[in-house]
């Protein structure tokens, strides 16, 4: 009987083992290599920067698209931006306490019509103090990229935004005006220089800063082309020691540059009698936008009044009613250009025409 439980006590333990192999071999699927953790790490981050908008602090960066090891990442689960705030005066070279992480989704940081950056904007800051950043990447559970490089802005109450913001076109220009800027944006009133940067473009939410800043409350910018819409807003800059701090943005405003410049008058008028009538001949007017010629024509002692036009490659009329009973009358030519609306020049000398 003994011998009868030891073979069965056998039989059982070559089963077992026999199961165990068999799961070892099937019971998880079939096995790969495992990949590397450092194929799926975010490279870190290198172009972080910081500007001001207005009332708030701008981040900017490029958001990466391959990991350390030069492969296309994956996913991005969401951004880490670290923060440190310290008082104007602490010492710049010394370490740095980032004491706030905040989590941000790759939703919020996306622009629309994404260019590849990822921005994120501060609004509650205190003035005197500087705000030091940097940001890492994660794309997973422990996948996290090093730091990027730090950015750092030293933020002050910035000025109000301009007001009554105008502006008038001119030939080639606009003519910008707008009320002095007086206080900052926490009720302080202003007691130094203010200079004004005035932003241009062809787009609402496409301007960029012309280079000429301004001293007074007025700007003409010029060199435009006529017919071309242009947007425009301005914004106070107050100098603190080396930094200079933007203000809030004024309204935007409009305008259209037009042609206001006249053709010369023609010249060297000559009247004689053709069968049809008078015909008046002139000597053709030199100018790059001429779109034709009015005649004018009065009696001795009246007022000039239009009896025709031509185009520009013309250079003579016909006056085919001249008045009736009358014997000595006056003609005059003006050209005109192709604007809207249209320019038209002073008139030539007269020329006197007699019946006899």
């Amino acid at each position: 009987m003994d011998r009868f439980f030891l073979n069965l006590r056998s039989r059982i333990f070559s089963i077992c083992l026999l199961c165990l192999a068999v799961l070892s071999f099937y019971g998880c699927g079939r096995k790969t290599l495992p990949i590397p953790p450092q194929n799926a790490v975010p490279l870190p981050i290198t172009d972080l920067s910081a500007h001001q908008d207005g009332n708030k602090i701008v981040l900017s960066w490029t958001i990466p698209t391959h990991t350390t090891v030069g492969s296309r990442l994956p996913q991005i689960k969401s951004f880490q931006l670290l923060r440190a705030v310290v008082p104007e005066d602490t010492c710049q070279t010394c370490p740095v306490s980032f004491t706030s992480t905040i989590a941000l989704s790759l939703e919020q940081v996306r622009q629309r019509g994404d260019d590849g950056r990822g921005r994120y904007s501060e609004t509650l800051l205190r003035p005197g103090y500087r705000y030091i950043y940097k940001i890492r990447t994660k794309a997973g559970w422990r996948l996290i990229s090093a730091d990027s490089n730090q950015a750092a802005f030293l933020w002050f109450s910035p000025p109000e935004a301009p007001r009554e913001l105008q502006a008038k076109a001119g030939d080639q220009q606009v003519n910008l005006r707008w009320q002095v800027v007086t206080r900052l944006v926490n009720g302080e009133p202003l007691t130094n220089g203010l200079r004004y940067r005035v932003y241009r473009g062809l787009h609402a939410n496409d301007l960029r800063v012309i280079d000429r800043p301004a001293e007074n409350p007025f700007f003409s910018d010029v060199g435009l082309l006529n017919g071309r819409r242009y947007f425009y807003r301005v914004a106070a800059v107050l100098q603190r020691g080396k930094v200079g701090v933007e203000g809030l943005a004024s309204d935007i405003v409009t305008a259209r540059p037009h042609d206001l410049t006249a053709p010369p008058p023609p010249r060297n008028l000559v009247v004689v009698k053709v069968a049809a009538g008078i015909k008046i001949l002139w000597e053709r007017t030199i100018s790059a936008d001429l779109a034709g010629y009015k005649v004018y024509r009065r009696p001795a002692g009246g007022k000039l009044a239009l009896i025709g036009e031509v185009d520009a490659a013309a250079n003579s009329f016909i006056d085919r009613q001249p008045p009736a009973g009358v014997t000595k009358w006056y003609y005059a030519i003006t050209s005109f250009d192709r604007a809207t609306p249209t320019n038209e020049s002073l008139f030539s000398q007269e020329m006197i025409y007699e019946s006899f």
